[in-house]
């Protein structure tokens, strides 16, 4: 079952540095830094439960690419199942925050790292302009309904594990002005680049495929 969660058929060199974005890591985040224009926008990125964190480089890495800062933090034991390791992922979110004050930031999660970009934005006193949900049915458990932030929630019409149904049931815990973003023929797994998740639904189209409507989804958030 692990071995599913490994990254994937990652575009080469993804994980270093080239001439548009500076690429660094240590053990709280992956930093994808644009090297030459700045945008005021950047996207904080909290990943699927197990999942490898290199499965979003590519989305990151073009993000920055187009101008946009974008951290991949690290879940620990890459699921951050007690309360102790998700008040450490918050640390570790409020850390990025607090370091650039005067950027915009989007938190963006994907299933259960969608979960905890929801849960911070409840619970947390820091200042984020908006979240980015993608592949989830959270929030589930407790209403951001009245909440003045911006959010954007993407799914996948063949996605197995946050169907269109179970996502769209819970669209009263979120604030009227939600942009709903439904991508046709994407599943659950190649939201990332990894392997296999069990119950996940066949795709209807060529990861590439999905990965480039999503960019154009979160790009369109971000503006």
């Amino acid at each position: 079952m692990v071995i599913g969660y490994q990254s994937t058929d990652l575009p080469a060199g993804v994980l270093l540095t080239n001439s548009a974005v500076k690429v660094t890591s240590d053990d709280t985040a992956i930093h994808f830094q644009p090297r030459q224009s700045r945008r005021a926008t950047g996207v904080i990125f909290l990943p699927g439960g197990m999942v490898d964190p290199d499965a979003y480089a590519p989305l990151l890495k073009n993000l920055a690419a187009a101008g946009n800062p974008a951290h991949l933090v690290r879940l620990p034991l890459r699921v951050a199942f007690l309360e102790s390791q998700i008040t450490e992922v918050f640390h570790r979110v409020s850390a990025i925050l607090k370091a650039n004050p005067d950027t915009r930031w989007y938190l963006v999660g994907h299933s259960r790292g969608a979960m905890l970009s929801a849960r911070f934005a409840r619970e947390s006193q820091s200042s984020i302009a908006g979240l980015i949900l993608i592949g989830t049915t959270h929030p589930r458990d407790f209403d951001l309904s009245a909440s003045p932030l911006q959010v954007t929630k993407i799914m996948g019409t063949h996605d197995g594990i946050a169907t269109p149904e179970a996502t769209r049931a819970n669209a009263a815990l979120l604030p009227k002005s939600t942009t709903w973003v439904e991508i046709p023929g994407a599943n659950h797994v190649q939201f990332g680049y990894y392997r296999h998740q069990l119950l996940d639904g066949e795709p209807g189209l060529t990861r590439a495929e999905q990965q480039a409507a999503l960019l154009k989804a979160v790009r369109r958030a971000l503006q």
